[in-house]
């Protein structure tokens, strides 16, 4: 971020994308509390709107052979196929496990994980990027091993002594 406010500063316009770590918005949250607080507050009220990583719920990807997948970085788990099925009943399937837990993930994610589990940013973040705790740890409900808050931001200790 100071990279960025450096290069506004001296008039470049720049546009920055952050994709696929939702961590960053806490992040940004607690970082603008110090800068901004009224900007902190109207960011905290848009990242509980966007709820975080939505793969498996807004955000899917079918595939050039009519593959549907829970977004384009699941490529090795098709839900079914356009070209058999609508998309609309693929997508609202909740008989496969990984969909249903996908919509509703905040549960697997508490019995599996242990930082997402006592995170207190989970309904911001969504548990963050579900294939990527799945490539690394081989569970799909671990942490997501990219998430880089540290244990005081996450609010670690304060969920672990109550």
């Amino acid at each position: 971020m100071d990279r960025t406010n450096i290069l506004y500063e001296k008039g470049m316009e720049v546009e920055v994308l952050t994709v696929d770590n939702h961590c960053d918005g806490p992040y940004i949250y607690l970082r603008l509390l110090k800068e901004d607080p009224k900007r902190a507050a109207e960011v905290y009220e848009l990242l509980k709107m966007n709820e975080g990583n939505s793969s498996g719920i807004g955000i899917g990807c079918v595939s050039w052979d009519g593959a549907v997948h829970a977004d384009q970085f699941w490529r090795h788990y098709s839900f079914g196929n356009v070209k058999q099925k609508k998309f609309s009943e693929i997508w609202t399937d909740l008989s496969d496990e990984l969909m249903a837990g996908l919509k509703d993930r905040k549960p697997a994610i508490k019995a599996n994980a242990d930082r997402c589990a006592k995170c207190k940013w989970l309904d911001v973040c969504n548990g963050n990027f579900r294939v990527r705790a799945e490539a690394v740890y081989d569970n799909v409900w671990a942490d997501d091993p990219a998430c880089y808050l540290t244990e005081e931001e996450i609010g670690y200790d304060e969920v672990r002594s109550e």
